[in-house]
């Protein structure tokens, strides 16, 4: 504020406070005039007078005043930064909630959000601080944006947030009379926005229907998870101050509070707490009530209130809806439907879901918000669901629990004996298998760790061996030569246990792959193949995923033949014993579209990479490193067939999603720019193409090596581009280089042919090049280049010398006096002539005669 409208501002506060209280609005309002940003400042001066001037007139906390309901100091005109604040359209305990308006940098309606006056203590400022950090984290279709934020004059702290202009997700389905599918489809967008938040290390802890609110958008209906001001970060320290939850302090709404939230134990909650209110939210959404009656919580007092939460088991959305009486009219009315098939359409699948989000045990709940969302998906598509009906056993055991004092006056009544003899019977197979399989388990751990021991001894004795001064001789040795070293050590030394011999190969293997040698991998992946094939079988996890690597490594040198009936066979046994959505099975599902991709059958290949990333979107989510590969795969695809449209925007969001989460110099996150890269390039976009592509190079360079086969690759594409755009200069030692490692290397074929195909290119440009320069005068020039396009295709192209670039090379050191040269040129040049086809080709006949005519002329 400049010191001159900060004298205005003062003058106007005096002058106005000298005047009787009922004429300072209308003084005020005639000074300042339209300036209301003066208006505002003057106002809230006035405010704090008149708070001082009360001080000794009543006591410090009025009778009306307390800290759920603190003064207010802003409102509708207040001007906040660039926001102006229109009117209040929320409070919560520490905030209000206001509409503003924003006109810098661009005009738009948002959601601002300021701490009450009162509550600006450490501890309510670090949470409030954390609500910030925690949505600011966040980008999902599905979760209110956070746009900005800051603090206002006195440092009381706010945030803006997109303004969500809707109802919350159980008032706009009644409404509007959404069926039960329909709500479900709603249902499952506020999973995969929860899935996101924990994703980011975020749990809401409050979801409930006023903080899921529908909004829409085009036409169709959009749900949006508000006010995480009660999240807490599981994963990642949001603030500098330090946030607890203080002890026996009650978070959350009690109707869609979890048992763990309302025990207020040591127990910290996690994410399943916010599936257990998931569970409320979609039984409220099903029958029209929740779980448990809010009225009736808080009429049960705080104590009973918990011991509900902790201990009684709601009545199944089916049976909760036989209990509703004439209500259950309406509420059917409200989905579309009679009120018995709305029943019949909750009870089974539905019941199941929700009763396992419920379950006071959250280690039966659903893992995650995508397992919910899954299930759901399953009930809508008529297949099996993961939850089911608990066991009897269990059932037994929750009664048992609940009645302890009626259990125990009757245990001697005959019955009860009968029914405990059946529940030990089956307690006892239950505590036999159990130890079954703990054995079996602590016999594998066993197996694993004795595998772990030998591969350790191997590494240290005989790869790191390779250090010895003896070996080395005092030279520098490669990484290459001591895994060389290491790995003729291994042969015969465990031939009674195979098995450790498998592993090491199998890690072997990976280390030559990892640093582009893939002929050198193939013996040891082949071999562990064949001894895990003959310990285990060939549908062991172990020999599956040998047979994975190996394709690999096929693949890695075009070998797609070889790589197809491994990948094909993989994917079967794990889509037979896995199902179709385990990450294993979409793993081979994409490994398979690869196979045909890279043999150009993209319609085999299409449908298999979209189903992979439909699955991997539901089980893993938008993020996950599987899932981005899947999207590039998918986009490569559409690339290689033409459909740049489709293809662009799947390149540039994985590109954003891995330089946000993986870094600038991550190798994922140089893949993706390589591919938006070649996108442009094949576009002829090549402004646009040029900087992904060198810092692809620098990068690959700097965390590979020169010669690594994928840093030859970006050699490449750099250099196409530079030739594309005429920079032939610059292209030319990106190729020569290339082809030098390559034909040094013998590693691919194909990148040989490529190669030789860059250097023809050059061939193609520099001859004529020279033979410009020959004309133009420039001799020593053109002998330079002339001799370098000789030397080409002699050397790198390993074809024959041609009679154009000779001729001219001749001419030009006749031109400069050196006659000697020209005439060993000359005879090269006539030796060349006789051989067909250029004895039959008249313009080189024609190109000889010219040179003798000139270089024998001098001689005569």
């Amino acid at each position: 504020m400049c010191a001159e409208h900060r004298k205005d501002e003062e003058a106007i506060y005096y002058a106005a406070v000298s005047k009787p209280p009922e004429e300072r609005k209308a003084y005020i309002e005639a000074a300042c005039g339209d300036d209301a940003e003066l208006l505002a400042r003057v106002e809230a001066l006035l405010k704090a007078h008149e708070i001082d001037d009360s001080f000794l007139k009543k006591p410090a906390l009025c009778s009306d005043v307390t800290l759920e309901e603190a003064p207010l100091t802003e409102g509708p005109g207040t001007v906040i930064g660039r926001y102006k604040l229109l009117e209040k359209i929320g409070e919560g305990g520490m905030a209000y909630v206001y509409m503003a308006e924003q006109d810098k940098p661009l005009y738009r309606r948002v959601a601002l959000k300021i701490i009450k006056l009162g509550m600006d203590t450490k501890q309510v400022i670090a949470r409030f601080e954390v609500e910030r950090q925690a949505l600011a984290m966040m980008d999902h279709p599905n979760i209110a944006k956070v746009l900005d934020a800051g603090a206002t004059e006195t440092g009381r702290p706010y945030f803006v947030m997109e303004l969500v202009k809707g109802v919350s997700i159980t008032d706009y389905c009644d409404k509007n009379k959404l069926s039960t599918k329909e709500r479900l489809d709603l249902f499952i967008q506020v999973c995969n926005a929860v899935q996101h938040a924990h994703q980011k290390g975020i749990i809401h802890r409050d979801i409930k229907p006023s903080n899921v609110m529908v909004t829409l958008h085009d036409g169709k209906p959009v749900p949006k998870v508000i006010d995480f001001g009660i999240a807490k970060a599981t994963s990642q320290r949001l603030t500098e101050k330090t946030l607890f939850t203080r002890y026996a302090q009650l978070i959350g709404t009690p109707e869609y509070m979890s048992p763990e939230q309302a025990e207020m134990s040591g127990l910290d909650v996690d994410t399943r707490t916010d599936i257990y209110s998931l569970g409320v939210l979609l039984y409220e959404l099903l029958t029209g009530a929740t779980p448990f009656d809010a009225e009736q919580l808080r009429r049960a007092g705080y104590s009973e209130m918990q011991r509900i939460i902790r201990e009684q088991e709601p009545l199944k959305p089916s049976t909760r809806l036989s209990t509703l009486g004439k209500a259950l009219t309406d509420i059917a009315e409200h989905r579309k439907t009679e009120p018995d098939l709305l029943q019949k359409l909750v009870r089974g699948d539905l019941d199941w879901i929700v009763m396992k989000s419920l379950e006071k045990d959250r280690t039966r709940r659903y893992e995650t918000a995508n397992a919910l969302a899954t299930d759901i998906h399953r009930h809508l598509n008529y297949e099996p669901v993961a939850a089911s009906p608990p066991s009897k056993i269990y059932r037994l055991r929750k009664f048992v629990q609940k009645h302890r004092s009626k259990v125990a006056v009757v245990a001697t009544v005959a019955a009860v004996l009968i029914v405990g003899l059946v529940v030990s019977t089956a307690m006892y197979f239950r505590a036999e298998h159990a130890l079954q399989r703990e054995a079996a388990a602590r016999a594998e751990a066993e197996r694993q760790a004795h595998i772990s021991q030998a591969v350790n001894e191997f590494i240290n004795n005989d790869l790191l061996s390779s250090f010895d001064p003896d070996w080395a001789k005092g030279r520098a040795i490669t990484v290459i030569e001591i895994l060389d070293n290491a790995a003729g050590k291994l042969e015969g030394k465990f031939k009674d246990a195979p098995l450790i011999e498998a592993s090491i190969r199998d890690t072997l293997g990976a280390t030559y792959m990892s640093l582009g040698k893939y002929t050198a991998a193939k013996p040891h992946l082949e071999r562990a193949l064949e001894l895990r094939r003959g310990q285990f079988g060939g549908e062991h996890p172990d020999t599956l995923r040998s047979m994975t690597n190996l394709a690999s490594q096929y693949m890695k040198q075009f070998g797609f033949k070889e790589a197809e009936p491994l990948y094909a066979k993989v994917l079967e046994i794990r889509r037979r014993v896995l199902g179709e959505e385990h990450p294993d099975t979409l793993s081979s599902m994409s490994s398979m579209g690869w196979v045909y991709y890279m043999q150009d059958l993209c319609k085999e290949a299409e449908p298999l990479f979209v189903k992979t990333l439909e699955g991997r979107r539901r089980v893993l989510g938008e993020e996950h490193p599987a899932t981005l590969w899947d999207m590039s795969s998918l986009g490569l695809l559409y690339s290689k067939q033409g459909r740049y449209n489709e293809a662009e925007p799947l390149f540039v969001k994985v590109l954003e999603i891995r330089r946000r989460v993986l870094g600038e110099e991550n190798l994922s996150t140089l893949d993706s720019m390589s591919e938006l890269g070649w996108l442009y390039y094949t576009q002829g976009r090549y402004n646009e193409a040029e900087p992904l592509l060198v810092k692809v190079l620098e990068g690959r360079r700097h965390i590979l090596s020169e010669e690594h086969p994928d840093t030859l690759g970006a050699t490449d594409r750099l250099g196409r581009l530079y030739c594309m755009q005429g920079r032939y200069n610059e292209a030319e030692p990106l190729f020569v280089k290339t082809l030098e490692v390559r034909r040094r290397a013998d590693e691919s074929t194909i990148g040989m042919i490529v190669s030789n195909t860059n250097i023809t290119m050059l061939v193609e440009h520099f001859g004529p090049l020279g033979i410009e320069r020959y004309k133009a005068g420039a001799y020593e020039e053109a002998i330079a280049t002339l001799k370098r396009v000789d030397e080409y295709r002699r050397t790198m192209l390993n074809e024959e010398s041609h009679p154009h670039e000779i001729a001219y090379i001749a001419m030009a050191l006749y031109r400069l006096g050196r006659s000697q040269e020209a005439q060993v040129s000359l005879e090269q040049l006539r030796e060349l002539c006789k051989d067909r086809p250029f004895a039959e080709d008249m313009e080189i006949q024609d190109l000889l005669a010219e040179a003798e005519k000139l270089i024998t002329g001098e001689k005569q």
